[in-house]
């Protein structure tokens, strides 16, 4: 795929053009690569569980970009499948957390294999320049994201 990168740089927002394109193809082919049982916004958080600890449920809507009423019902899902379970917070007794369970952390894992091995694939007939590129332009999209926080 040609895009206006392979002549040159000559603006901001050209990249900012042709990484949204890249990003967002991407973002739609890793989400079809789910187990077909576990929707995006599972998988999103229990990962978001999984690596900030035990949440409330506004700090998990927070984290998820989502509404409160809509993660209440994410949330219930979660909890009835066993993926998530409900405990008190240690400071504040009247607070509830949820945090992740062993089969949420299972299926988080089998996720991650799934989508990690598609990316692998893909990848593998790129050169060692070319990968080691993608591995610094990760980088720099994870700090940009996280400055933007």
């Amino acid at each position: 795929m040609t895009n206006q990168l392979t002549s040159g740089i000559s603006s901001a927002a050209e990249v900012a053009g042709n990484l949204r394109v890249a990003l967002m193809r991407t973002v739609r082919r890793l989400k079809r690569e789910t187990d077909g049982e576990h929707s995006v916004s599972v998988i999103s958080a229990l990962a978001s569980v999984n690596s900030r600890g035990p949440l409330t449920l506004g700090e998990l809507a927070e984290a998820e970009g989502v509404s409160r009423p809509s993660m209440t019902v994410l949330a219930a899902s979660l909890l009835e499948r066993n993926l998530v379970a409900r405990e008190l917070d240690s400071s504040d007794g009247r607070l509830v957390r949820v945090r992740i369970t062993q089969l949420g952390k299972r299926v988080l894992e089998r996720s991650r294999t799934r989508r990690n091995a598609y990316l692998t694939k893909r990848l593998g007939s790129l050169s060692m320049g070319e990968l080691q590129t993608l591995d610094q332009a990760a980088t720099i999209l994870l700090r940009l994201v996280e400055e933007g926080s």
